[in-house]
């Protein structure tokens, strides 16, 4: 890549995907008071934040997850 090809900017998040849902409007007002409150610049970013950190600090062996097989066991 080139100089000149280069993008300028914050560094990427890494793979991400989108997940969307609604929000009664006086949430979404508050949603945006505790973004700003907190510092973040973007919605989606305070958001993602909340979830990591649900995640986080929630049990996880409540959920069935398919693990992968590592590649030995796979063939």
């Amino acid at each position: 890549m080139t100089a000149s090809n280069r993008r300028a900017g914050r560094p990427g998040k890494g793979d991400r995907r989108v997940v969307a849902f609604r929000l009664a409007t006086p949430k979404v007002d508050i949603v945006r008071e505790l973004a700003v409150a907190e510092g973040f610049e973007h919605v989606s970013d305070w958001l993602a934040h909340v979830v990591s950190e649900r995640i986080d600090h929630t049990d996880l062996s409540k959920i069935k997850r398919q693990e992968e097989l590592p590649i030995s066991m796979a063939s």
